[in-house]
């Protein structure tokens, strides 16, 4: 098929509705003690949820800690199709269904979250103990978010108070421990509410040493950080709400015990991991008969990174890059009838990112200092449009969506030199030695035109039934990263391509839901074929001197075929007592040589069973494990295979004096399993994943 032709298909994907969730209600009886929840009832990305059908599911910030969560992505790996990606405990990321980080869009309060490379730890910036919840769309999400949410989205929304009829103040304070790694956690949240505004004050401090393994400690796997946060919400009137958001994030001494790019002596981590973020939204409600709602929101990030590694007690390198992402976005939410409505929307955001390096040589008796640009200044402006139709053909059986977007993105960059300056010190004095400007990136601009499609189809042949099927053709523009890439720290060679053709694909899914008494069935099948998939292949890189390097190049795959499914299983055996389970798998190949694409994850999923004793007490055990044989998704090594078995405790608050108590502990890898992630293989020689954790968090709401 014409990589044009593919662009034809107006459909997506964007399927599902959220999964219901299973509650106690006591000892009373229900016709359904199954609770039901539409994703029109959802909150994705404000008015844009209650007009598409998507692959979607929800990690609640209460279920992250109960599970002793350390990490965003450790409370994300109980999703599936979810699969956990990291370097040491900090620096975590996912890949939902075969898709890592590079091909997913990660949102903190519905705004975007870009940094240096598709390792570079930014999940790890969100405060998790701050979080409402984590939503999970699965699948390509284009129509809304435009490039760089092909493969699925994820969001990370922060708490926020209510209003009170009159001036009140609460808050939370928070303090956990974890035996894996000694790490202490500490959280602070205070609210002011009133009839018309509301104010939200948090902040958080942590510090952690090396991780134990069955194996002993993993090196460099230490980690401190803290973060503050204020936000504010005011009425106007009854129908318009001024939102502000303001969160500073910083990690220090984060140690990266490494991968192939470092050589296997060498001493990472990051000295400082900066985040800002702040943002204003507007949002008037029934404007008129016709325009029930109207936001208006405008933000910034500005996240910055500086690496240290010490290659040896000769050489030491020390990257750094600072990156700011600045947009806005307006959205109307139209009303036609009860039958027809549509939201539209424009958004545009820039992206501006620079990046320096120092290397430090004492091979000599001389002290060398190399400053060097490894990647260009570079830029990315976005302006998209959208439209998103919803047609209820006959109320409570058939409905349909449709959506389009169009975008116009272009990027600038300027020439990046191998080295800029070179200076020596002998006997304390300075002097300056030629170096050696050759040329990697020659400055450019390109420009490019994308859009994409979907349709779906909701289905309910009776209540308890639900079908929906989608379609969609989504795009990825390369990411400045993938284009401009030069990762030369002593280990093997990792390079960007500024040829790189856009990806583009056609997404299906197909999702079948049971809503039984006392138990939900749910059923994800999808299969979709990419055009131009962009990836990390061996190779040869030449420079402007015309010298060919061995490397791992970005390099287009002509067609790429993902196949998999889901299943996710919910039963509330008794009003106390509930099981789950879920599973999730996926099949990836090159269509043109049939090899197995890598970085796929393996057929993985969890059992947990949940008990509800007297008095809110809740307990639970579960089951996480993974199958993979030997030389399955192109990897030729040992089997993948694991079953890890951990266990849980949590209170209902209890009074005590002024104040609120409730407890959460646990153990994580009971049976002190030595045992590696699929995809956690950026630890060098030492892959092995935690051994057992003891956790125990308190909080006390006053």
């Amino acid at each position: 098929m014409n990589n044009h032709i593919c662009s034809v298909i107006v459909i997506l994907f964007l399927s599902f509705r959220a999964f219901p969730q299973l509650h106690h209600q006591g000892h009373s009886h229900e016709v359904d003690s199954l609770a039901h929840k539409q994703i029109s009832e959802i909150t994705v990305q404000g008015i844009l949820a209650n007009k598409l059908n998507f692959p979607y599911q929800m990690i609640s910030g209460e279920e992250a800690v109960s599970h002793g969560s350390i990490t965003p992505a450790n409370a994300l790996h109980h999703i599936p199709g979810v699969a956990l990606s990291r370097d040491a405990t900090w620096a975590t990321s996912v890949n939902i269904r075969g898709f890592s980080e590079a091909k997913l869009l990660f949102l903190a309060d519905n705004d975007r979250m870009q940094t240096a490379s598709d390792i570079a730890g930014v999940l790890s910036t969100i405060d998790m103990g701050n979080i409402e919840k984590i939503e999970v769309v699965k699948g390509a999400g284009s129509v809304i978010y435009g490039t760089g949410a092909m493969g699925g989205v994820v969001n990370f929304i922060t708490k926020r108070p209510g209003y009170s009829d009159e001036l009140t103040s609460n808050g939370k304070l928070s303090s956990g421990f974890h035996t894996g790694n000694n790490l202490w956690e500490n959280n602070l949240n205070v609210n002011l509410t009133n009839r018309n505004w509301y104010l939200a004050l948090d902040g958080s401090y942590r510090m952690a040493q090396n991780t134990m393994t069955p194996a002993g400690t993993l090196p460099n796997s230490q980690f401190n950080d803290a973060s503050w946060g204020i936000r504010g919400g005011m009425k106007n009137g009854d129908n318009q709400e001024l939102l502000i958001n303001y969160n500073h994030f910083e990690a220090w001494n984060v140690g990266l015990p490494g991968g192939n790019a470092f050589p296997p002596g060498a001493e990472v981590r990051y000295l400082g991991f900066d985040r800002n973020q702040l943002s204003s939204e507007y949002i008037f409600t029934d404007l008129s008969h016709s325009v029930k709602l109207l936001s208006i929101k405008a933000y910034t990030q500005h996240i910055k990174r500086n690496v240290e590694n010490i290659v040896s007690d000769k050489v030491a390198i020390f990257p750094g890059s600072a990156n700011v992402t600045s947009g806005v976005k307006a959205l109307a939410d139209l009303y036609f009838n009860e039958y027809q409505t549509m939201t539209v929307g424009v958004e545009g955001w820039y992206r501006d990112q620079q990046t320096s390096r120092l290397k430090i040589s004492t091979a000599t008796t001389d002290t060398v200092l190399t400053k060097e640009q490894p990647t260009p200044k570079a830029g990315m402006l976005d302006m998209g449009v959208f439209a998103q139709n919803r047609w209820v053909v006959e109320p409570n059986q058939w409905i349909i969506n449709t959506g389009l977007r169009l975008d116009f993105i272009s990027t600038v960059n300027d020439t990046a030199f191998r080295e800029i300056s070179k200076h020596k010190y002998v006997n304390g004095v300075k002097t300056e030695i030629p170096s050696n400007k050759t040329v990697l990136f020659s400055a450019n601009i390109k420009n490019e035109l994308a859009y994409s499609a979907h349709v779906d189809v909701d289905y309910k042949p009776s209540e308890r039934h639900r079908l929906i099927f989608s379609l969609a053709n989504a795009y990825r523009v390369a990411s400045i990263e993938e284009r401009f890439k030069y990762i030369d720290q002593a280990g093997d060679l990792r390079v960007g391509n500024p040829a790189l053709k856009p990806e583009k694909g056609i997404f299906s899914n197909l999702n079948y839901t049971y809503t039984g008494k006392n138990l939900l069935l749910k059923t994800d099948v999808f299969a979709n074929y990419l055009f131009d998939l962009i990836t990390e292949k061996p190779g040869t890189y030449s420079d402007t001197t015309g010298a060919p390097v061995q490397a791992w190049v970005n390099t287009n795959v002509d067609r790429a075929i993902y196949l998999g499914g889901e299943i996710d299983l919910r039963w509330l055996i008794t009003n106390e007592l509930e099981f789950e389970t879920h599973a999730s798998y996926v099949y990836a190949i090159d269509a043109i040589t049939n090899e197995h694409l890598p970085l796929i994850p393996a057929l993985h999923g969890i059992v947990k069973i949940h008990y509800h004793f007297h008095g809110g007490i809740g307990a639970y055990a579960e089951m996480d494990w993974e199958y993979e044989s030997e030389k399955e998704h192109g990897e030729n090594q040992e089997a993948h295979r694991h079953a890890i078995f951990n266990a849980g405790l949590h209170t209902p608050p209890y009074q005590l004096g002024v104040v609120k108590v409730q407890l959460f502990g646990g153990v994580q890898n009971i049976m002190n399993k030595a045992y590696e992630e699929h995809l956690s293989s950026l630890r060098g020689i030492h892959r092995l994943e935690p051994g057992r954790n003891f956790f125990v968090k308190a909080r006390a709401f006053f």
